[in-house]
């Protein structure tokens, strides 16, 4: 698994798990500048979701993987952990292990449900994008809003990546996203979590689930599409999430 790494390794940690649509670090340009020089940033990129091709694994071994890392750079505390869509199925694994000491995580557009139909909706979704940028290039960027908020370079980034996608990747990532069964109940001591919808958020249908699962604050964010307020407004969008951030800031040990 390939990680990008962000300033320095002394400061308090926090760790950035990636969405389908904005692969690695292409969706958290706009908070990267807001916390880099107090915190040191970590980006996983999720196999089957980067360039070159990796093989795609199951939600459960991608957050394997990233323990591990963890652990071989001798990381055992981390102050804040965002999952985006995708990204927070694999964070929640992550919140699972009880080995690490996590004070704070948000779960922007949690893709956490159970849901064949779903899934199968994903995948054309999917398939029919990934076969619009092989054939189109650059120019289907202009086709989809999302990516209006993202650089040249990181659209070249997303390009490579989708281009590399065989049906098979496809296929296992769009059902992963709505093959989740939450636990009852998610007991971590000395951690807060928050979940993130956007009021217009198509990941609102995993609300219900949400809701049941009682282990964090729901916050609803007020005109905001998929992943949008991230982009439109980096600073209260880190506020939503309770991490500090400038002069907010305090010492962590």
């Amino acid at each position: 698994m390939k990680v990008d790494t962000f300033g320095n390794p002394d400061k308090p940690v926090i760790l950035l798990i990636h969405s389908i649509f904005y692969p690695g670090i292409t969706s958290y340009r706009s908070i990267l500048p807001l916390i880099e020089d107090d915190y040191y940033v970590i980006v996983p990129h999720l196999d089957g979701l980067t360039f070159p091709h990796s093989e795609f694994i199951s939600t459960r071994r991608q957050a394997d993987q990233i323990v591990d890392w963890l652990k071989k750079n001798g990381i055992s505390h981390i102050h804040f952990i965002l999952g985006s869509s995708y990204g927070s199925s694999v964070a929640f694994e992550i919140l699972k292990d009880q080995s690490l000491k996590i004070d704070k995580a948000a779960l922007d557009s949690p893709a956490l449900k159970c849901s064949k139909i779903y899934g199968m909706m994903l995948y054309h979704e999917m398939k029919k994008m990934v076969k619009t940028f092989k054939k189109k290039g650059f120019e289907a960027f202009d086709n989809y809003d999302k990516y209006k908020y993202i650089s040249k370079d990181d659209e070249e980034y997303c390009l490579k990546v989708y281009n590399d996608m065989d049906k098979k990747t496809i296929k296992n990532l769009a059902y992963s996203c709505y093959d989740y069964v939450l636990p009852s109940e998610l007991y971590r001591e000395g951690t807060t979590v928050r979940f993130l919808f956007g009021e217009k958020d198509k990941s609102k249908i995993n609300l219900p689930e949400i809701k049941e699962l009682k282990s964090g604050e729901i916050r609803i964010l007020e005109g905001m599409s998929h992943m949008q307020y991230i982009f439109e407004n980096p600073v209260d969008f880190l506020h939503e999430c309770d991490l500090e951030i400038g002069n907010e800031k305090q010492n962590y040990v």
